[in-house]
């Protein structure tokens, strides 16, 4: 339930080495002159660990594929240690992949086998996880009071726990914020975005940080404050920048168009359309590529720049000429930089 993507850590190493780790284990319960190894299933742990940041990588870069193989990978070692923690998290990074695929019915079945483990666990942060996953299930389905629910316990959990990382807290306050906001209950949202917003901030959390703003922006410009909105939009910008969130940027950028646009600021909305432009081009995000396609010839029709209005009437027909499957592909030539030059 986010524009961009939050990482969940999930567990997993190489077979060879986890049946070395078993055998190594058994051979010490086993034989009292065996040499101790207390570090092996660590050691599994922090390769798990490892391997579950290359796929939060993939998923920050939508190759949600190579995401479920390394959190697949993830989860067979922390398996192999019985790691209920581990299985749970790997299982709610596969949720969260599968859900944003567009893949809800394996989403849900990750997310109901996390609770069940993140229970055997006992820790309140993994079920607090796998609760905020099932809640992004409702909310996906169009249950908004069941997915606020969900994500009401999911915050429950993850306060009565207090543990010093509060990332799952500040997970679920922004889930539960967008489900309010969904629901018109906009005060009590933008509640809940700041409490979050607060703690990613303290953690430097950056990408979460931009999420945050990027709701708080969303939900005032919903209520008509269009001005504090466009502060929030430039705030989740320079989150983003800071934790260099490539898919977030130009999302972030076509905000701050839309909100110059509606102040009546064409040209800033111009040269925010342009960078959204050129950041969506060099992330294959030919969605927003067209959206600020379509804002510049409009844009460029009220400032009567005729030569912009063709070059980027010109992409936007090569774009549009694509197939499906072509779409995200880079275009031929793409235009120059903004000039100085206002519209």
């Amino acid at each position: 339930m986010k524009r961009a993507q939050r990482s969940i850590a999930a567990r997993r190493s190489a077979a060879a080495g986890l049946w070395a780790a078993a055998a190594l284990a058994f051979a010490s319960i086993s034989c009292s002159s065996a040499p101790k190894a207390p570090d092996a299933a660590f050691e599994v742990k922090n390769k798990a660990a490892e391997l579950a940041k290359l796929g939060d990588g993939y998923m920050a870069k939508a190759l949600y594929a190579k995401a479920l193989k390394y959190y697949g990978d993830s989860l067979s070692a922390s398996q192999g240690v019985d790691d209920l923690e581990g299985v749970s998290a790997a299982r709610v990074s596969m949720g969260r992949a599968y859900l944003a695929s567009g893949d809800s019915l394996s989403a849900e079945k990750e997310y109901g086998n996390a609770l069940d483990y993140a229970r055997m666990s006992g820790s309140g942060t993994a079920q607090s996880a796998a609760k905020a996953g099932m809640g992004e299930i409702a909310f996906a389905k169009g249950d908004k009071d069941g997915a606020l629910a969900l994500f009401e316990e999911a915050a429950a959990l993850a306060t009565a726990a207090k543990v010093k990382d509060d990332n799952e807290l500040a997970i679920a306050l922004h889930d539960r914020g967008v489900a309010k906001a969904a629901l018109a209950r906009q005060a009590e949202a933008l509640a809940d975005f700041s409490r979050a917003e607060g703690m990613n901030l303290k953690a430097k959390r950056w990408t979460e940080v931009g999420t945050n703003r990027y709701a708080i922006a969303s939900t005032l410009a919903a209520i008509g404050k269009t001005a504090d909105a466009l502060a929030a939009a430039l705030g989740a910008l320079d989150a983003d920048k800071r934790g260099e969130n490539g898919r977030a940027i130009p999302l972030d950028l076509a905000a701050a168009a839309s909100l110059c646009a509606k102040l009546g600021k064409d040209a800033d909305a111009w040269d925010y359309w342009v960078r959204s432009f050129d950041s969506a081009l060099a992330e294959d995000d030919a969605v927003t590529v067209r959206k600020a396609l379509v804002a510049l010839v409009d844009l460029a029709q009220k400032a009567g720049k005729e030569a912009e209005k063709a070059r980027y009437a010109a992409l936007l027909a090569q774009l549009d000429a694509a197939p499906p499957a072509a779409q995200e592909a880079p275009l031929t030539a793409p235009p120059a930089k903004a000039s100085p030059a206002k519209p």
